[in-house]
């Protein structure tokens, strides 16, 4: 497993169905760097600003684009990590204080503070509810948003991480079992289990999923759940967004980015970033990549990306 994650540093793909050409890491010069804090995380784009969470200091923060800067912090109690955007709000959950808080972005106040599970990884939202994963109890929560509660609680395995809607149907990656799993959000039970190994993070398109796992690997998925391919990036892809027509996946414990091709199933281009990158969002034409460890926010262009 070192000598792949070795490898794939330097853009080596090791998935059965694609092989691709050795690419060294490129530095990249941010267009800006913004300070989030001690320690940045999930990023999501939403309201015409750039939302983080730093997770050591306990806070939201909004980013403005267009100004590159810090526009406010939101307090919220103990580690606010997962966070997503749906019914006009901002939803963030905290892994520690068994919250999800609702937060407007006009007023940038908390409007709504909502029991969950503990230990909450993944904020989703689609057919119309938010949706967080439990790693604590292995188990997805359906909030519904006009009521601002809890109206569903299903178990859908060990260890869940992300969470997306797509093609009609919930998804979660389940790390502790190795799975994608579906909901059918209809009738809010589990239709279909995929085996994916150490499977942790998912980002749809139009006909795919494309899974982040802790094995080194980017797994795409059709819009029924069948591997398609499996491509080798860096060391535990996390957060990945699409960028231009590409998937940028950070490499957590890499310091890179591997930026994937999605009609050759392969890596365009290895970037070296920052340290700990975390997630990564798309706003303004540009990348925004949370380098976790140095508590920083990067804007990359896309056009500088090799």
């Amino acid at each position: 497993m070192a000598g792949i994650l070795a490898l794939a540093k330097y853009g080596v793909l090791v998935g059965v169905l694609s092989i691709g050409a050795l690419l060294p890491a490129a530095k990249v010069e941010p267009t800006a760097k913004v300070r989030i804090g001690a320690q940045s995380g999930l990023v999501v784009s939403a309201a015409g600003s750039i939302w983080t969470t730093d997770l050591a200091l306990g806070r939201v923060v909004r980013v403005d684009p267009a100004k590159n800067s810090v526009t406010k912090r939101i307090a919220l109690p103990g580690r606010p990590f997962g966070l997503a955007y749906g019914a006009g709000s901002v939803w963030v959950a905290d892994r520690s204080a068994n919250v999800l808080a609702r937060i407007n972005p006009r007023t940038n106040r908390v409007v709504k503070r909502i029991s969950i599970g503990f230990s909450t990884y993944g904020v989703g939202f689609g057919a119309g509810s938010v949706w967080t994963t439990s790693e604590a109890d292995g188990t997805v929560r359906r909030i519904n948003p006009a009521k601002n509660r809890v109206v569903a609680k299903i178990k859908v395995g060990q260890t869940p991480n992300g969470v997306v809607y797509a093609f009609g149907a919930i998804w979660i990656a389940d790390l502790g079992k190795g799975t994608v799993v579906r909901i059918d959000p209809k009738t809010n039970r589990v239709t279909k289990r995929v085996a994916v190994a150490k499977a942790d993070w998912i980002t749809p398109s139009a006909d795919a999923l494309w899974v982040s796992t802790e094995a080194g690997q980017v797994v795409r998925l059709d819009s029924t759940g069948a591997v398609v391919a499996k491509i080798g990036v860096g060391a535990n892809p996390l957060g990945s967004a699409w960028v231009a027509g590409e998937l940028w996946v950070p490499n957590l414990d890499g310091g890179t980015v591997s930026v994937i091709d999605p009609a050759k199933n392969a890596i365009r281009a290895t970037l070296d970033v920052g340290s700990g990158p975390l997630s990564i969002a798309s706003a303004a034409n540009d990348a925004w990549i949370s380098n976790s460890n140095d508590g920083e926010l990067w804007r990359v262009d896309p056009a500088r990306s090799g």
